[in-house]
């Protein structure tokens, strides 16, 4: 019985600090152009999310528990350079920003108009800061306290929206809704935050009294699918409102502006302060989990020269500051990084489920380097016109469309490594 309730616990804790502002804002505008093609929307955005999620949790699991354990068989330096990489997203530079950004957009200017900006996140960031500053029971503070607010809020729109009759769907504004769905998964940064956010499972279990490595594989894993399956029920449902709402909503309108007329449609003057409940909520356990894993990290990166106090401290003042950037102007600068980041991520975690199966370990070097060769390199040719003629050359590698042009050189560097292994042993014999 204690088993099930500190799975529970957690798994509920863990849907919490999963979902923050991008899986907000992103599956109803998607609804919205994929339009009575919302099934296949939300097949594309599983397949970048909520299954990546799900591996993700595994494969750390099954590596160790932590980052470095998963990264490190790259190499020591990879691991450390990767995982600095990633705090800084999903940290101060991007993800903990726009918690703020959304915070302000859609819970605060619908109400209170003439609030400004800076205010607003300094109120929000500093109460974050109070939650944060002493980790210890942070998951039970965030399935207790917050949780179950996000969760009615959540439920209420998606149940109300199921009840509204539509006569006919609006046609898909999109050429091809799975492909686009696919990339737009990405932008949630679930996938990077996944693991990560193992850690801290795996920090709570110790508190709990899991000692063992083998009672922490299998609560890590019960725990991330009991978040996921719920993020997955809440995605569906968000992208059914925008699906549903197609019709009525005008064309031209930012992620923001789309939700909110929305939930609008079916609360009136109701709809703003649910939207604020939901939106506030939402980023707020997302903030709260994120700079704790973050702190947390640095402070362990360093041997403790980075105390856990300066490090939540440092980044709750540059989120606040990068926050009043505003929404877009994050999302705009944040999905070029992305591309950049997540196929070295993704190999990671596949070549972690099939670890046993790998003999030589320098395949890992091989698959990762060469996908991130590739995603720098095109990265640097998007950047520049002159290299537009690479740029083109790169985009017609296999797979390209879906974002995945780096699986050709993964392979090739996978096999590259594989024969230069062999060949040296056999010149060893």
């Amino acid at each position: 019985m204690k088993k099930l309730k500190d799975v529970m616990v957690i798994g509920v804790a863990l849907f919490a600090m999963f979902f923050g502002a991008g899986n907000l804002i992103f599956p109803p505008q998607l609804g919205v152009l994929s339009g009575d093609s919302w099934l296949q929307a939300i097949m594309g955005f599983f397949t970048t999310d909520v299954s990546l999620s799900i591996l993700a949790i595994i494969a750390i699991a099954k590596s160790g528990g932590t980052f470095n354990s998963f990264a490190s068989k790259v190499g020591t330096k990879f691991s450390i350079i990767m995982g600095i990489i990633i705090m800084l997203i999903i940290g101060p530079l991007l993800a903990l920003p726009r918690t703020g950004a959304v915070s302000y957009e859609m819970g605060i200017v619908p109400i209170f108009p003439g609030m400004p900006q800076y205010i607003f996140t300094l109120i929000y960031f500093g109460i974050s800061l109070l939650f944060v500053i002493n980790p210890k029971g942070i998951i039970d503070k965030i399935a207790v306290y917050l949780t179950p607010v996000l969760l009615i809020a959540l439920v209420s729109i998606i149940v109300k929206n199921m009840l509204m009759p539509v006569e006919t769907m609006a046609e898909a504004q999109l050429t091809n809704v799975y492909t686009y769905a696919f990339l737009e998964g990405y932008q949630t940064l679930d996938g990077l935050g996944a693991v990560i956010f193992a850690g801290i499972i795996l920090v709570s279990l110790k508190e709990k009294g899991y000692t063992d490595t083998s009672s922490q594989i299998k609560m890590t894993i019960k725990s991330g699918l009991i978040a996921l399956s719920i993020i997955g029920f809440v995605y569906g449902g968000l992208i059914y409102l925008g699906a549903n709402g197609a019709a009525n909503i005008p064309e031209g309108m930012n992620r923001t502006e789309t939700f909110m007329a929305l939930v609008d449609r079916m609360f009136g003057q109701y709809g703003v302060w649910m939207v604020a409940v939901t939106v506030i909520f939402a980023c707020f356990t997302t903030t709260v989990g994120l700079t704790t894993t973050v702190a947390e990290y640095f402070n362990e990166l360093t041997n403790n020269k980075l105390s856990y106090r300066f490090n939540v401290i440092t980044i709750t003042l540059i989120s606040f500051l990068l926050a009043n950037l505003g929404v877009e102007q994050i999302v705009y600068f944040s999905g070029p990084i992305l591309n950049m980041i997540y196929p070295a991520i993704l190999v990671l975690i596949i070549l972690n489920l099939f670890d046993k199966y790998i003999r030589f370990k320098g395949v890992y070097s091989g698959v990762v380097g060469g996908t991130l060769a590739f995603s720098i390199l095109i990265f640097i040719c998007q950047s520049f016109d002159a290299l537009s003629q690479t740029r083109n050359w790169l985009l017609s590698f296999p797979m390209s469309t879906y974002e995945m042009g780096w699986l050709l050189p993964a392979i090739i560097g996978g096999l590259a490594t594989s024969m230069t292994y062999k060949i040296k042993t056999s010149r060893a014999a």
